[in-house]
């Protein structure tokens, strides 16, 4: 709640956003935000002392200062502001609370999530399952798993998402309408089904049957050191399973299908069976692990933003920034993660646990059933919302900017509101909106001017929304995390008076961006281009061939970059690809941060994960 002391009974007032704060609050957090009295243009001071547990930032923001905090401890600091030669002053009180831990929080000891390397719960991308042919019933697969502490636990999902882009309910969990059998889960400290092997149990039992829409929890494990996780799927003769992400061989991942399960399998050595299916293959969707009571486990939920394969082969962090950040073990170390990302998903489309609403109801069978193991506690510490994409994308009905931001704070606030009811006493984090738009065919985003918000009317709204969210973080939440920059140009907007933000031209096409040395030939794979340019092409960005001409094309993504130190860098691809025209020696080459307007891409995430990295104390202490 906002509130405001008049000095001398006349004049406009100087007010605060919030009087309270959290008694764990890290130096330099944000306390509140300062309303300015003459509506723009302030410039605010300290009048006298500044108390240690306080500070003025800019932008008119109270941090916590260096001094210790404690419950209910009371600071004023008296802020001058002036514009011209106006002037109010007015003594602020802010008071240190202490984090209000509902019963429902856990407690050390109880099942958390932990770092896993799976991208989504809905372990699949747009189709949820495939019914496979008669002879490949049985698939396995061999993922890559991080090492783990005593009494981990894989947890597995027999349904899957649906992918629909609008205001919901439309992105809903769909099952299989099947049982699907888990015949073994076996962890090897090496590939291929070598090294120390451990198998897990279900109940005491080696395998299980999921039954449809339903899920499976395993029996504690030891701790793992690290290496591969084998799971073998069997499916019933006509029923379906759930998709899978790719097989990645730079880890050691394998996946093969055969007609039934094999257990030779379980004991060790390569996986046997017959054709090989990198595109199918099924993993458990997280981890849960005793949690120490102190390190952050993060719920995270969204849309398909949450949702990222990683280029860089020195870590196995699957799911975009956030969570590229979140597992990072620099700094505080690893939190762990629960990705619940939906792909498609409005916020709206989930505020609904109703048994059989199939909106987020599977998934919250699954949680609560965990926090039935922990007596009545949650297993995550935090939940983390990187939504509300599609739900202001769905907006197409506002007339005007001002109609699209009233819209889009009710549905946020809505959604806020759901999760603070759902998950009593579990702190709230918010992350900005990226941008979303349309653009010039033939420059796709490597000017700022080829591109339009969509729709029209959500531009400028959403400057002022992630604004909004910066400067108030609104209650129910306790964080919000400002991850514009880096990701984000500012335009004028044809259609209204003001500016929409857009996707940002990477600093190597501002630095003019490069021209090809060596030829492409029109349907011939390649999996390098090398390049003349002033300065190095990131990597995680999009290759953009020839833009503004008819051979304009955009394919392939670049994993490494190889400065030759002649004025030539050498890129490396993720994949090979294979160009449509011929690309010259000497055609201009460009990067893009998106090929589609809406979902950035690993460049853009590695920018997010390196502002959240040191945001990862203060998450802590929320």
């Amino acid at each position: 709640m906002g509130f405001k002391f008049n000095v001398g009974g006349s004049g406009p007032g100087l007010s605060a956003s919030k009087s309270t704060y959290y008694t764990s609050i890290a130096q330099g957090a944000l306390i509140a935000s300062l309303t300015d009295p003459f509506g723009s243009g302030a410039t605010y001071a300290v009048v006298g002392s500044t108390p240690s547990t306080l500070a003025l930032a800019s932008g008119g923001r109270i941090v916590a200062g260096a001094g210790a905090h404690a419950d209910g401890q009371a600071s004023t600091i008296i802020i001058r502001a002036t514009k011209g030669a106006r002037a109010v002053e007015e003594p602020l009180i802010f008071t240190a609370i202490p984090i209000p831990r509902a019963a429902s929080y856990p407690k050390a000891g109880d099942l958390v999530f932990g770092l896993s390397p799976y991208r989504t719960v809905g372990n699949g991308s747009t189709t949820l399952a495939y019914a496979p042919a008669s002879g490949f019933l049985n698939e396995v697969a061999d993922n890559f798993m991080p090492a783990q502490p005593a009494g981990w636990r894989p947890v597995y999902f027999n349904f899957g998402l649906n992918s629909a882009d609008s205001a919901g309910p439309t992105a809903l969990e769909t099952s299989p309408g099947n049982s699907n059998t888990l015949d073994c889960s076996v962890t090897f400290t090496a590939a291929n089904g070598g090294g120390t092997r451990v198998a897990g149990t279900f109940g005491g039992a080696a395998s299980f049957v999921m039954p449809d829409g339903g899920f499976a929890i395993e029996d504690a494990r030891p701790a793992f050191a690290g290496g591969f996780h084998r799971v073998s799927l069997t499916t019933p003769s006509g029923g379906k399973r759930p998709t899978g992400w790719n097989a990645d061989a730079a880890f050691g991942e394998y996946r093969r299908r055969g007609g039934t399960y094999a257990s030779s399998n379980a004991a060790g050595g390569q996986i046997s069976g017959s054709a090989p299916d990198s595109n199918r293959g099924y993993k458990p969707h997280g981890v849960l692990i005793p949690f120490n009571g102190s390190t952050p486990s993060v719920l995270l939920i969204g849309d398909s933003i949450t949702q990222q394969n990683d280029l860089r082969f020195d870590a196995r962090q699957l799911v975009g920034g956030i969570v590229k950040a979140l597992g990072d073990p620099s700094g505080p170390g690893s939190f762990g993660v629960a990705n619940f990302g939906h792909h498609g998903a409005a916020m709206e489309d989930l505020m609904d646990v109703t048994p059989g609403s199939n909106r987020f109801s599977l998934r919250y069978a699954m949680l609560a059933a965990a926090r039935d193991m922990n007596g009545g506690r949650w297993p995550f510490t935090h939940i983390w919302s990187q939504g509300l994409r599609n739900d202001f994308s769905g907006m197409v009905s506002a007339a005007t900017p001002e109609d699209a931001l009233v819209l889009l704070k009710a549905r946020a606030q809505a959604w806020w509101d759901f999760l603070a009811k759902t998950f009593p006493g579990i702190p709230i984090i918010q992350s900005t909106i990226s941008a979303r738009v349309t653009n010039d065919s033939a420059t796709n985003y490597t000017l700022v001017d080829g591109q339009q918000p969509r729709p029209a009317t959500a531009g400028i709204a959403l400057e002022a929304f992630n604004t909004w969210l910066v400067q108030t973080t609104p209650a129910p939440l306790a964080m919000a995390v400002d991850l514009q920059d880096g990701q984000r140009e500012l335009r004028s907007d044809p259609n209204f008076t003001g500016q929409s933000p857009v996707w940002a031209r990477l600093a190597f096409v501002k630095a003019g961006g490069g021209k090809l040395a060596t030829a492409l030939a029109a349907g011939t794979a390649v999996s390098t281009i090398k390049i003349t340019a002033s300065t190095a092409p990131a990597v995680g960005s999009a290759c953009y061939f020839e833009p503004g001409t008819s051979s304009v094309e955009m394919k392939g993504n670049i994993s490494t970059v190889t400065d030759n130190g002649d004025g030539t860098f050498t890129l490396g691809l993720a994949s090979n690809v294979t160009p449509s025209y011929p690309h010259a020696v000497g055609t201009v080459f460009m990067t893009a941060p998106t090929t589609d307007g809406t979902h950035p891409e690993s460049v853009v995430h590695d920018i997010w994960a390196a502002t959240i990295r040191s945001l990862k104390p203060l998450i802590a202490n929320i």
